[in-house]
């Protein structure tokens, strides 16, 4: 029951003004910055990938070079179609939302048209998966060993962003939590800064874990399918001890996180359910602020039912 009050809370309050305004103010200065290194870093990391898949044989390239650039394609797909809707329907989504709902209204459209998109590929796959098949086959190994590195190359600067922006989010936590704790939680008091739980070196420490075990299971970017499994845990441990210590940090004592711990099914679904969203373009801006709020909610829920045990 409460993981599922704290998935609805959640969502909620990532959709709030107060966070959507701290992620947009951060999501979008860090994606242009990384994207300017990935252009300085280009060359050389296109190089480095294009020398690691030389190793692998013709037909599982491929084969996942015809998923990679299906995904690419459901990219552009999400991409177009909300451009095309903004574009087209402009006068009437402004005469029927208001202006302080519009950004949310454009993150919902998105989301509905990365989810339709989602589900036509799931639903088509076959024919989706033969058609981009049928078309690399027009292409020498050459031109798609250079694509197929062009796009492990943008999961590399991609990741970068990730971690960038969790760590980002994790030093920006009580600009936002702390309202949503005056609003929902007033009987709970913050932890003196003193006794507080700390986090920011196991972040870090994680950080480096994180691309350690990306490039130990580098190979299994190749699986179809499989690949996405991968990353998306790789992403759900890169925030889960990180995320939970940063949020219960502020509220809890270390007994209580103690306690709090022992629920890692809990800990590590939160995780999950947040890393997904880095799959879904513009979205994944919101991935971390929506783990932190989530684990958050989660611990302050047990924290406010210990204290009216107290209380009785």
């Amino acid at each position: 029951m409460k993981m599922t009050q704290t998935l609805l809370l959640g969502i909620r309050d990532t959709l709030s003004w107060n966070v959507i305004k701290i992620a947009l103010l951060t999501g979008i200065p860090l994606a242009l910055i990384w994207l300017g290194i990935a252009m300085v870093m280009w060359e050389p990391t296109v190089s480095f990938t294009g020398m690691f898949i030389s190793w692998i044989p013709f037909s599982i390239l491929k084969a996942n070079g015809a998923f990679l650039i299906g995904g690419f394609v459901w990219f552009t797909a999400v991409l177009v179609t909300f451009a095309l809707i903004v574009a087209f329907g402009n006068v009437l989504i402004f005469r029927h939302v208001s202006a302080e709902k519009y950004n949310l209204f454009s993150i919902l459209l998105l989301l509905v048209i990365a989810l339709g998109w989602t589900l036509f590929a799931l639903l088509n796959w076959d024919f989706v998966y033969g058609e981009v098949s049928r078309v690399l086959a027009w292409f020498p190994f050459e031109t798609l060993e250079k694509g197929v590195s062009a796009m492990l190359a943008a999961l590399i600067f991609y990741n970068m962003f990730i971690v960038t922006l969790a760590i980002v989010v994790l030093v920006l936590r009580k600009y936002f939590l702390h309202k949503l704790q005056v609003r929902d939680y007033p009987e709970v008091e913050m932890i003196d800064s003193k006794e507080r739980v700390k986090f920011l070196p196991i972040a870090l420490k994680d950080a480096v874990i994180f691309f350690v075990l990306l490039a130990l299971f580098f190979p299994l970017l190749f699986v179809p399918f499989f690949n996405i499994l991968v990353q998306v845990l790789l992403w759900a441990w890169l925030i889960k001890e990180s995320y939970f210590l940063g949020a219960s940090s502020l509220y809890a004592t270390k007994e209580e996180i103690e306690s709090f711990r022992k629920h890692q099914f809990v800990l590590w679904g939160i995780a999950v359910v947040a890393s997904v969203l880095n799959l879904i373009p513009v979205i994944n801006i919101f991935a971390p602020f929506f783990a932190m709020i989530m684990y958050f909610h989660w611990v302050l829920m047990y924290k406010t039912e210990y204290l009216q045990q107290q209380t009785t």
